[in-house]
């Protein structure tokens, strides 16, 4: 870029201040040419792009969106479906834990202890409510609605009689108080958004109310205690670098749900008024009798289906016809961009397969999959799962009933299949040219391959017992249905398959 008569004469006496002025404009000038976005103008005038980062965007709409996203999970069918398909697709039957990373002695009672403690309602929850697979699916439904979730630590004495002397709950985010900002703890570290940090930037504490905020105690006067961070699990999908707390799902489909729920209200209402119009009839001098009785000098207050009423001498009621949205495809279009900012596919988030066919659905499907995926194996399985199991080993360590703390391997719920013959099939092959082992696959399907081969063992060996051949043991019948040799049934020999 050459240099103007200013940039001549500030050269003179400022050359710094110069060359960066020249500089500036030269970075401005190459935006400009090559981001269309980037350049005032019509176009995006008014658009305001805020260069913040992802907490001070956050910290003054975290609470309206999560009230806002409530409401319409109270009271909108198609935001509380959306969520409904969030939780069962992510979680289902819960996502099921393998010790690992220890003998076997050790990881057979840590199974033991866990399902003891996960299975019972009343050893688990806080709340004497859910089992750990139901905090599962309730922490990612309020991940969902209000964008982050904490699982608070309680423990326990050992006289409580609990399998695990700990129990856990699920705690909505407006217990954090958000006024604890800007601040410094004690630690020394600053305090953002009712969070804690060290001076190396990691989590100590969290500052909580005793009560949720809206409650209707009476009590008021909820003031915040320090809670330490070894006893909270804070869950949230981190879509910035550096994000403290996270946004409700819905953020992007609110005002388009809000809007569509006032169309269908509408166009509900429209429907019914023209149903109630049957007949008017203006009587011009007043001479005529009316059909039916009526009431003299009666107005016009209510319609009702098939009504013909008459209006008093010289009156004409006049009424718009507002125009009618004409494309059919208005409502699929809008649900299909509400599904898209919500990440579940049209039809899970309507219950509409109309327009489907295998493949299509089968496409979409994956890709919703790969959403599920994300939401389980980048927030689910190492924010919470990992953490509850991590105190879970801790209090049973603590407690003498473990001498080392296993680790976990998790197996989330499989894709449910579209056509279990052809898949089944595709599993078959996969496995037969060595792509996966047999466990892997059993892990796939939602299963624990431990317990699995371990009663399909219990299942075979009662099958010897009675001696019962059935064509879908492999180790008696081919997949092309013939009689293999017996083997490890008392003897060699053939036989016949079982009619």
């Amino acid at each position: 870029m050459r240099p103007g008569m200013i940039d001549r004469f500030l050269m003179s006496v400022a050359p710094r201040w110069a060359l960066r002025r020249i500089r500036d404009r030269a970075v401005a000038a190459t935006i400009a040419r090559h981001y269309e976005a980037a350049q005032g103008g019509r176009r995006t005038s008014g658009w305001t792009r805020a260069g913040t980062d992802a907490n001070a965007a956050n910290q003054p709409a975290l609470a309206a969106l999560r009230w806002l996203a409530r409401d319409l999970e109270r009271n909108n069918g198609w935001a509380q479906n959306g969520i409904r398909a969030i939780g069962r697709n992510t979680v289902g039957w819960g996502i099921l834990p393998k010790p690992t990373g220890a003998n076997d002695q050790a990881k057979a009672r840590a199974r033991e202890l866990w399902n003891a403690w996960a299975d019972d309602k009343n050893a688990c929850d806080a709340d004497g409510r859910l089992t750990f697979y139901g905090l599962q699916r309730l922490s990612m439904e309020t991940v969902a609605i209000s964008g982050e979730a904490l699982v608070r630590r309680h423990r326990r004495r050992a006289e409580d009689g609990l399998p695990l002397p700990f129990q856990v709950q699920v705690l909505e985010p407006d217990f954090i108080d958000t006024m604890k900002d800007g601040l410094t703890g004690p630690g020394g570290g600053p305090i953002v958004q009712g969070v804690e940090f060290d001076k190396r930037g990691r989590r100590v504490a969290y500052w909580l109310f005793d009560e949720h905020p809206g409650a209707n105690s009476g009590r008021g006067g909820f003031v915040s205690k320090r809670v330490s961070a070894s006893d909270i699990i804070h869950v949230y999908r981190v879509g910035r670098p550096g994000q403290v707390r996270g946004a409700s799902w819905l953020a992007s489909a609110i005002v388009k749900l809000k809007d569509f729920d006032d169309y269908e209200d509408a166009t509900l209402m429209r429907q019914k008024i023209a149903a109630c119009f049957a007949a008017f009839v203006t009587d011009v001098d007043g001479t005529n009798d009316p059909l039916g009785e009526q009431d003299d000098e009666s107005p016009i207050e209510t319609l009702e289906p098939g009504m013909i009423e008459y209006l008093p001498p010289g009156k004409d009621v006049t009424f718009s016809s507002p125009p009618a949205v004409q494309d059919m495809s208005f409502s699929a279009t809008t649900l299909r961009r509400i599904a898209a900012a919500m990440g579940v596919t049209y039809e899970d988030l309507t219950g509409d397969y109309s327009q489907v066919n295998f493949s299509s659905a089968r496409m979409g499907r994956l890709a919703h999959w790969a959403n599920v995926h994300d939401w389980r194996w980048n927030m689910i399985i190492p924010q919470l799962c990992d953490g509850v199991w991590a105190w879970a080993m801790e209090a049973a360590f603590i407690a003498g009933l473990l001498m080392e703390q296993p680790r976990a391997e998790w197996t989330p719920p499989p894709m449910p299949m579209l056509e279990p013959d052809k898949e089944g099939l595709a599993y078959q092959r996969i496995v037969r040219a060595g792509g996966m082992t047999h466990d892997d696959m059993i892990r796939e399907l939602g299963g624990d391959p431990d317990t699995h081969w371990q009663e399909y063992a219990a299942c075979l060996k009662k099958l010897d017992e009675l001696d019962i051949w059935l064509d879908s043991d492999v180790r008696r019948v081919s997949a092309a249905g013939l009689t293999q040799e017996r083997v490890g049934v008392g003897g060699s020999g053939s036989g016949s398959a079982a009619e």
